[in-house]
């Protein structure tokens, strides 16, 4: 629990702000201690830090605040996970095992002890990178790691189709620029943003430049996002970027992965694909998109 002091330094906004927000828009009803002072849970401080986003991000606080209310109760805020993830050891064994059924198996566990956007910064991204590891040392091979990558694909397709779409809301764009294959952490954002009901065009890897200006226009899109994950891709992710900036009416251009600094002109997107998928979704909500 927090105090309305600590909230205020976490957040950057002034305690008697807090206040008129909470009274003004109920937001947030924070819990009294035995003498009476506010006290915040986790929950709250994420509401009041993205009132404060949207708020420094020039959405007025009405609209700012109608915004995190309706986020704040969307079916991907309720609850947390249930069970325990896999141990990691039994991702690697069922790469080693080019066994289906058993790699299926711990991807359906994994699936069904927590929330996907859980699972995807906690597990299946971090077991995919023991397993480059695990190659990189010479302990898999390249087969076990296309077989376990394939494998993902389709669990994280699954996680991707079943979740249902807002027929209102705008569509964005998500992929690769021309080159780049590196698809499994893109995929993984793109389910994570479905799940918040955003219509999603998946367009995947390797994608050429004209392409992406031709689906941008066809959907009428109002926001890209392409992940860029080697040096090698800087290049052309740098020419798509500029192509979809130039686009009218404009559209807004993120760019996520490890090279994603290495663009310029672009809204950068965090490292978690949870956390990136909130942040946009917070936008487009709040219409700063």
């Amino acid at each position: 629990m927090y105090t309305v002091k600590q909230v205020s330094g976490l957040t950057g906004v002034a305690e008697p702000t807090l206040r008129v927000w909470e009274r003004r828009y109920g937001i947030v009803s924070p819990e009294r201690s035995p003498g009476g002072y506010r006290l915040y849970d986790d929950a709250q401080l994420a509401v009041l830090r993205d009132m404060a986003a949207l708020v420094d991000a020039g959405v007025p606080a009405s609209r700012a605040a109608a915004t995190v209310k309706e986020l704040a109760s969307s079916p991907v805020a309720e609850g947390r996970g249930t069970g325990a993830l896999p141990d990691g050891d039994e991702f690697i064994a069922a790469a080693l095992s080019l066994e289906p059924s058993v790699l299926d198996d711990v991807l359906r566990r994994a699936l069904a002890a927590a929330p996907f956007e859980e699972v995807a910064d906690q597990w299946i991204l971090p077991q995919l990178q023991r397993l480059g590891e695990a190659w990189e040392a010479g302990e898999a091979t390249v087969a076990h790691e296309h077989f376990a990558s394939g494998g993902v694909m389709r669990a994280v397709s699954a996680v991707f189709d079943a979740a249902a779409v807002s027929a209102e809301g705008p569509a964005v764009l998500v992929g690769l620029a021309e080159g780049d294959r590196h698809q499994l952490a893109l995929l993984c954002f793109a389910a994570c943003l479905r799940r918040r009901g955003v219509d999603v065009v998946y367009l995947g890897a390797d994608i050429p430049t004209e392409e992406w200006v031709s689906a941008a226009r066809r959907r009428h899109a109002r926001a890209a996002v392409l992940g860029v994950t080697r040096e090698e891709g800087i290049g052309s992710a740098r020419e798509l970027a500029d192509a979809l900036g130039s686009i009218t009416p404009p559209m807004s251009v993120w760019v996520g992965g490890s090279q994603s600094d290495a663009i310029d002109g672009v809204h950068v997107l965090p490292p978690k694909v949870s956390e990136a998928a909130a942040n946009l979704h917070l936008g487009l909500a709040a219409g700063s998109v």
